[in-house]
């Protein structure tokens, strides 16, 4: 008798582990004592029983129905599927084209109505057996994410995974990888630093032969993960994307290992945290601030897809429901409309701010700004205001942070004296952590409300480091602000302008003092940008004319 044998195993751990292979020894044996003649071979290896789309199965169906074969041998009927529609579907499409199915664990059985339903049962029983598996592999993650302790073996890049150690009771953790860690640095130098494109990091790594951990060319998705891996900084967070079936459709002649491919952001307060130790801080906790800032400015000024020129892009913010303002034009006349009535997830929100017309607003913006470059002491009189405020301000911080500080040591407290307890008998593991898991969440709030009040109490600059800028940087743009191109007004106003909120019948400016650097100004900087925006046009038309010209040649 011609029989195929048909295996499949789900992930990549059991690849490693070899369990494909000797799931076909098996089936190869039993085919040689009972006289088999093996027509093929059909192996899916790391694909979902969930999914009924695999390649091997669709050629084992394929043939089948060529009837270049008469039995087929499986290992268990979960190997087909641990769908019991699936599983049904396929033996009965096997029995149409007249194939017999053997099972491995069950060699023996016929095609009679108790052998069918014991079929239908182990159906039912993989299906189950695999829910729960995947609720309890669940709750365990969450407890252990919990608890503090690392979740995934997959380490970020810059650091190798340490697997637990069951003999010595420790738990698996992260470890420097330095050559990486030395990597992960520079991409934060040239982002941060030398004000480097994604793109351009991209290029400059290849450029220098630097390799990533997969692959040979470096992508800007893996470059933008690790760019916002606060791990760097010391927190790794877990239960921070939910997986979900992609809703794009699938490609003609192409497959899916696993069902749920698409990963989705959870809600930020959905989030574990697990705090790492000190030593595996690989980037300052300043760098990393000022890189999220520039990712997000990168977003929000990014020109792709612009179709008109519109001055206060990425700085216009609603005053009613804190969504960006949009440039968006409407009959041939250019306006800005909050963004908010365009948003349809995670739930479509609804905002009554009117839409405001771009010349207009930009006219009334342009105007202020101009009038305070021009007047430098009105800027410096509301520095003084504010540094007056923040100066009432430093003091309540100040207790803020002493009161955290000393709930931080009584958690701490709480803690020895559990491991106390639990030392002397006195409560259970199951009681231990049950009650460490709740100091964990306690400790980590509290770890994260000490990080902001110290980084709220350090915001001070000197005044008179302040009022020098601002003259100096008034100075310098009131020298260019006649003669200033499209392009160069935005550069000023990003430079200068944090956010622009639009209320009902106000447009509050909220302006950026950017330190004065003795080895530049802004009028040196917009020279530069001018200089280098002509030359670029230049190369691009000697680029053209060449193209031309060959073009002329060609026809």
């Amino acid at each position: 008798m011609k029989m195929a044998i048909y295996a499949r195993v789900s992930s990549e751990k059991q690849e490693k582990q070899e369990t494909i292979q000797s799931q076909i020894e098996a089936l190869r044996d039993y085919a040689k004592k009972n006289n088999y003649v093996a027509c093929g071979e059909y192996i899916d290896d790391g694909y979902s029983g969930e999914l009924l789309d695999r390649p091997a199965l669709d050629k084992l169906r394929d043939d089948a129905k060529k009837k270049l074969f008469e039995a087929v041998l499986v290992h268990s009927p979960d190997r087909f599927s641990r769908k019991f529609i699936y599983l049904g579907l396929v033996q009965e499409e096997l029995k149409k084209s007249g194939v017999n199915i053997v099972f491995l664990n069950r060699p023996d059985s016929k095609d009679t109505p108790e052998d069918n339903l014991l079929n239908g049962v182990q159906g039912l029983i993989a299906e189950y057996e695999k829910a729960k598996i995947l609720e309890r592999t669940r709750r365990g993650k969450l407890h252990k994410a919990k608890t503090g302790l690392l979740v995934t073996s997959i380490a970020p890049y810059g650091y190798r995974y340490i697997p637990q150690d069951k003999v010595h009771n420790k738990s698996g953790c992260y470890e420097v990888n330095p050559e990486e860690a030395i990597i992960v640095g520079l991409i934060f130098d040239l982002f941060v630093n030398k004000q480097m494109s994604i793109r351009a990091i991209a290029r400059e790594l290849t450029r220098r032969e630097i390799l990533p951990r997969k692959g040979k060319h470096w992508r800007t998705s893996t470059l933008h993960r690790i760019i916002r891996n606060e791990a760097y900084i010391g927190t790794a967070y877990y239960n921070k994307h939910i997986a979900m079936e992609s809703q794009k459709p699938k490609q003609e002649n192409t497959y899916r290992r696993r069902k749920n491919t698409s990963l989705h952001l959870r809600p930020r307060e959905q989030w574990i945290s697990i705090q790492l130790p000190e030593h595996l801080r690989i980037v300052d906790k300043e760098i990393f601030d000022l890189a999220q800032a520039q990712l997000k400015r990168n977003s929000e000024l990014s020109p792709r897809n612009v179709k008109h020129h519109y001055l206060l892009r990425g700085l216009l913010q609603c005053g009613e429901c804190n969504s960006p303002y949009l440039g968006t034009p409407c009959h041939n006349r250019l306006f800005y409309r909050c963004g908010n009535r365009h948003r349809v997830f995670p739930l479509p929100k609804e905002c009554s701010s009117p839409m405001r017309s771009a010349p207009m607003l930009e006219g009334v913006v342009w105007s202020a700004i101009s009038e305070a470059v021009q007047q430098p002491q009105l800027i410096i009189k509301q520095v003084k205001n504010l540094q007056s405020s923040r100066s009432k301000q430093s003091k309540e911080t100040e207790r803020d942070l002493q009161r955290v500080e000393t709930a931080l040591a009584n958690t701490q407290n709480e803690e020895d004296r559990l491991l106390d307890a639990y030392r002397n008998g006195i409560i259970d593991i199951e009681q231990l952590q049950a009650q460490m898991v709740k100091i964990q969440e306690k400790k980590n709030s509290l770890t994260q409300e000490r990080q902001r009040l110290t980084e709220k109490s350090t915001q001070n600059v000197p005044r008179d480091l302040l009022k020098r800028s601002v003259k100096e940087h008034c100075k310098a743009i009131k020298s260019r602000l006649k003669h200033l191109t499209a392009d160069e007004k935005q550069q000023i106003l990003r430079l200068l302008v944090n956010r622009i909120i639009l209320e009902r019948d106000k447009v509050r400016i909220r302006g950026v003092i950017p330190l004065y650097d003795d080895s530049g100004n802004i009028a040196s900087q917009l020279s530069e940008r001018c200089a280098h925006r002509e030359a670029t046009k230049k190369t691009e038309g000697i680029k053209y004319a060449k193209r031309t010209e060959k073009t002329d040649q060609r026809y």
